[in-house]
């Protein structure tokens, strides 16, 4: 598996790093750091220039080093990749040379949403990157992820295709799912017993109305939020930095964000 992670040397791209490796700890991985630099080679000194690439390239390498320690799988193996174009171009770019199946990039909190790369930026990726994707939230360690929220919008979304959505991924063959579905300010849990199935067991149901104080009273009963990339209206719910829900409360799950196979 090669694997995607954006950094910017701060703590909170490093623990989405440190989450990535937890994550695949069973699973044999390519790890590539990339980190996006925005070079002005009209105004600064050829002199300048060299002084700060090279620094550039010894932090990404720092970085690579520092959690190749804190892997403790001879499968996982790390690299670099330092970049002077646009976010999209650049992870666009990585997806087709390095044959990337999976990307990591921190979600920061809503409070600082000006970051110049995990901010605005990250929305940006999950909208237009056709890849699955892992938003980390800072401060979050990994768990096994048992229990999995999946917000639908139920006007768009067949709730019969869930169990073969789910079934693509292998990441999450042993989680319990819990469907919220959502239309307009309602909402509806249903749980799926076994996502395997080809029909969907419904143990339990609860209905009500949908609201940010609701969901972050709930994010306590989760590990991670399972979001249906082609399902445009739920990222925009969720993951919009001015109008979405982690425009206004704290996230503390990760956000798997989930494209179908190439």
């Amino acid at each position: 598996m090669n694997v995607l992670i954006l950094t910017d040397f701060s703590e909170v791209s490093s623990n989405a790093a440190r989450y990535a490796v937890d994550f695949l700890q069973d699973t044999e991985a390519n790890f590539y750091f990339l980190n996006i630099q925005d070079f002005d080679f009209k105004r600064s000194s050829l002199k300048n220039l060299d002084r700060k690439l090279i620094e550039i390239l010894h932090k990404l390498e720092q970085s690579a080093a520092e959690l190749k320690a804190y892997s403790t799988s001879p499968r996982h193996h790390f690299n670099t990749i330092l970049s002077s174009e646009n976010l999209i171009s650049a992870v666009r770019k990585a997806l087709t040379e390095k044959k990337i199946d999976l990307i990591f990039i921190g979600a920061i909190s809503h409070k600082v949403h000006h970051h110049p790369i995990l901010g605005d930026h990250a929305y940006e990726v999950v909208r237009k990157i056709r890849c699955n994707i892992l938003a980390i939230p800072a401060n979050c360690t990994y768990r096994f992820p048992e229990k999995v929220l999946l917000p639908i919008d139920h006007s768009v979304q067949q709730e019969e295709e869930i169990p073969t959505i789910i079934s693509q991924n292998s990441f999450l063959h042993r989680s319990d799912f819990t469907v919220l579905k959502l239309k307009e300010n309602q909402r509806s849990l249903v749980l799926i017993s076994n996502p395997q199935q080809t029909e969907t067991s419904v143990v339990e149901e609860n209905q009500g109305d949908f609201s940010e104080e609701w969901f972050g009273e709930i994010q306590q009963d989760y590990d991670l939020i399972f979001i249906i990339g082609k399902n445009l209206s739920i990222c925009d719910r969720f993951l919009h930095y001015k109008h979405g829900i982690t425009a206004n409360i704290d996230l503390h799950l990760p956000i798997f964000v989930f494209h179908n196979p190439r």
